[in-house]
Formats: C-alpha cells, structure tokens, sequence
C-alpha cells in the first residue's frame, strides 16, 4: 500500500505566498467564464447552525476544464468576536480528480475573502458606471477591507469611499487602517442614508438581518448594489423593483431563498458568468440600477486554493503531513 500525504498551508503561509490582487481577480474572472460554459459541479452548499445566527457550511465544487476539485468547510460565528475570536474561519481541501486523494489542506480565510472581494469587483468592472465616483460600504469589519483593496483594481477611477458602520469605533478604526492602503479618499458617512444616497457603488458587508436598513428611495438611478449578506439587509421594494437583478449562481440563488433571504419575488436577469463571458449585455446605460447577490461560490475558493498549492510546492512551503502508512 502506498504512503498518503499532503501539504498543509497555515493561514500565515497563504498569506506569505503572496498570490497578489491582480492575479486573484484574473483566476476568478476566468473561472466565471468555466462557469458561464457549464463547465463546473457546484451543488447547494448544505450547512448546520450550532448556535443562533451561526452557520457551518460544505462547499464543494469540481471544475471540469481546469481539472481541480476539493471542499472548503466554512463557519460564520458572530459571537466570536467577545472571545476575540475570528466570525469566520474554516479549512480547505483539494483532492486529485484521478485518485481521489487530499493533495492539500489549508486554511481558508484568506481565501474567503479575497474571492469575495474579487467577485464585487469583477461584477462592478461590467455593471457598475464607466464614471463611478463613490464607493459605499456599510460594515468596516475585514470583508469591507478586502472589497476595498479588491473593487480599487477593477475600478481604478473610483476616487472616494464612504464607510459606514454602527459602531463608530470600528469605522474610525478601518479609516486608521486604511486610509494608507488606499489611493481613495475616506470619510466615515454621516447617516445610512447618506452613505447609500451618495454612491455609486454600495456594498452591504454586513451580517443576516432582521429587517432590511436599507430604503428603497435611497438607492439612485444609476447605482450598483451589492449585498454580501444574501440580500437581509435590502427591501423587497428594491430587490423586486431593479431593472436587472443578477447573481454569482441561480441555483445557490434559489436555495437561499428558500431559508427566508432575498425577499420579493425577483426576476433574474442574467448570472454573472453570463455577462463576463459575453452572453448578456451587463450595464447599457447610466440609468439602470442594477442589484448583484452573489451567494459565494466554492469554485473561486477552489480555483484560488489550487494557485496557492502549486505555489506553495514551488516554493516548498508549508509542512508535509501523512494520512496514512498502511492498509488497515
């Protein structure tokens, strides 16, 4: 029998690779168009809910072209934070399509985060104004500081953000934080309704919600949205009033919205993918408002993942670890 091993890769050794924003949104926007061609095994993502507003969730996905398959299994605890623990965390396996086997294990925050990023961004390159000012993000936790980093890539005439978050401590802190990492001007914004009133581009970071905060009036013509948070935080007014609706994945879509998000009735206009590989027409003029749910799907955390391995056995980083020895 042969020795099963596979290399595990730290969070601190993800982060040491130093895949890079560029390449990160080049990986995701070419896996959109595997997508787009149906060329990607991506079932609803099953989950538990341990404690109330919880969740852990399996993601696997399997893209058939580039020939990478694997599993990220995710939690979401906002609780953690008074136990000065991380709200989201989990690890990420890839496998060999040919035997089956673990080739790597790592863990998947980075990951989580930048795809989450490099998504927004590819959905506004194609969606939002050719001449979008202002960027809005209501959260100033860390998925706000990576669609930041991320969206100024795609977007490079984007030339302020306002951030806003209940809890002014966390904004002032993000303003601390990122003025320095940014060519964008910051300010914390005033009100809800005058972060979303006064942009281009809103970006909800924030966690499921009770009730939606943001009003339908106070989203302009013209305007991007996207919600990070399956839609909670959005009235029905808008979800069902948009002139395109668009989302990463319609079956992840319909699934979510079986557990009570994206209220209303929506119309799907088009996947994302769709869009990027030319099928659908994105933004066709500075009047539409245009509302993107992208629910997260496991091939960009895949994809991404199996970068960071081949990199990692460049560059031999990260322990090898065995599995097993023997047969029993």
């Amino acid at each position: 029998m042969e020795k099963v091993s596979f290399i595990y890769l730290s969070q601190e050794d993800v982060v040491s690779l130093n895949l890079g924003l560029h390449l990160s949104i080049n990986i995701i926007e070419k896996t959109f168009k595997e997508h787009a061609q149906k060329q990607v095994e991506i079932p609803p993502k099953p989950g538990i809910h341990p404690q109330e507003g919880s969740f852990i969730h399996a993601m696997p996905a399997y893209l058939k072209d580039s020939k990478i398959c694997g599993i990220k299994w995710v939690t979401g605890f906002p609780g953690n934070r008074k136990l000065n623990l991380p709200q989201i965390l989990g690890i990420l396996i890839l496998n060999d399509i040919e035997t089956g086997l673990p080739i790597a294990v790592m863990d998947c925050r980075w990951i989580t985060a930048v795809r989450t990023g490099a998504v927004t961004a590819i959905t506004a390159k194609y969606c939002a104004k050719k001449n979008s000012d202002v960027l809005g993000i209501i959260g100033a936790g860390i998925q706000a500081r990576y669609q930041l980093k991320l969206i100024e890539v795609a977007m490079p005439f984007l030339r302020e953000l306002i951030i806003f978050d209940i809890n002014t401590d966390v904004s002032q802190q993000f303003l601390k934080d990122m003025e320095s990492q940014t060519k964008l001007k910051i300010r914390i914004g005033k009100s809800l309704q005058e972060t979303v009133e006064n942009s281009d581009i809103i970006i909800t970071a924030t966690q499921r919600m009770k009730e939606p905060i943001i009003k339908d009036e106070w989203f302009k013509a013209g305007s991007l949205g996207c919600p990070l948070e399956s839609g909670w935080a959005w009235e029905k007014e808008t979800i069902e009033g948009v002139n395109k609706f668009i989302t990463d994945d319609y079956n992840q879509m319909k699934n979510f919205a079986s557990q009570g998000a994206i209220k209303g009735n929506f119309k799907l206009y088009a996947e994302v993918g769709e869009i990027v590989a030319g099928k659908k027409k994105g933004r066709e003029n500075d009047k539409e408002r245009i509302l993107a749910i992208n629910e997260g799907l496991a091939i960009f955390d895949i994809a991404l993942a199996n970068q960071i391995y081949l990199k990692a056995k460049k560059e031999n980083k990260g322990q090898t670890l065995t599995l097993m020895e023997s047969n029993i």
